[in-house]
């Protein structure tokens, strides 16, 4: 009998909330540059976000019983990993066929690189979080990073800190929500050790970029809403505080495009 998935809990089932989040955020960045950017390379960035976020999670739930998996994500993934590898596949050869029909030598050059440092990054994850890998802040600069590179240049230094600081937030609240699930599944990270101590002052590091950069618009409001929801993380339980923590990262970009909106009338 398949349990019942809640509507709102469907685009991080499907891992589809992190590829607009990504995509956003780069229209926030091309917004600032300012630069204009074809719509190929928000789907590329998009798909490849999507292809990333399953295989880590399909690969995660091989050989773990159901029993042992705690956290709706990986049920579905493993209730569905038969449909879900050849779709993956098929997303895969379509991402790269998208790529070489549109993107120019730059965005390739860089595209191929991230899609490296993915695969590089799933791979050791894979093989180390058994013992401890510091996935935390990997994930944060390897997202943070996915949005700049097909910019033709990366935004100013303290928006690129300022980004990463707000992923890293966002990871660490996750892993010190999740670590029952994470101890069942005995991975081991970064988060689960050190989030409680760091969070607060990441908290305010993020916060003084924030003021700097000429992003403040779309990084201010997701860091608060960040810092509210760390506040009443008692509050909820684990699902919905994921899909709460990952939903407020599209917080600044919608704020950033009505400000915008509104000033450009």
């Amino acid at each position: 009998m398949e349990e019942r998935i809640k509507l709102w809990q469907w685009p991080n089932i499907l891992a589809v909330d992190a590829s607009l989040v990504a995509m956003a955020w780069l229209w926030v960045f091309a917004a600032t540059l300012p630069a204009s950017l074809n719509f190929t390379a928000y789907a590329v960035l998009g798909l490849s976000v999507w292809l990333t976020y399953t295989a880590d999670r399909l690969l995660d739930i091989r050989r773990r019983p159901p029993e042992k998996l705690l956290s709706k994500r990986h049920r579905f993934a493993k209730r569905h990993s038969q449909k879900l590898w050849p779709l993956w596949a098929v997303i895969l050869a379509t991402n790269i066929l998208l790529a070489l029909l549109t993107l120019d030598e730059r965005q390739l050059h860089f595209g191929f690189v991230l899609l490296s440092i993915c695969l590089t990054y799933t791979a050791l994850n894979q093989a180390l979080s058994k013992h401890f890998f510091p996935k935390e802040p990997l994930v944060a600069i390897i997202f943070a990073g996915g949005t700049q590179i097909f910019l033709p240049r990366f935004s100013d230094s303290a928006t690129l800190l300022a980004f990463t600081g707000i992923c890293l937030l966002n990871c660490l609240l996750i892993s010190q929500k999740e670590q029952v699930i994470d101890a069942k599944l005995r991975v081991y990270s970064l988060g689960n050790r050190l989030a409680t101590r760091w969070i607060r002052p990441l908290f305010l590091v993020c916060l003084l970029l924030s003021t700097l950069c000429e992003s403040r618009s779309a990084l201010l409001p997701t860091t608060l809403c960040l810092w509210l929801l760390a506040e009443k993380e008692n509050a909820f339980e684990v699902e919905p505080f994921r899909v709460f923590c990952d939903t407020v990262l599209l917080v600044g970009p919608i704020f950033y495009f009505f400000l915008s909106a509104v000033f450009v009338r």
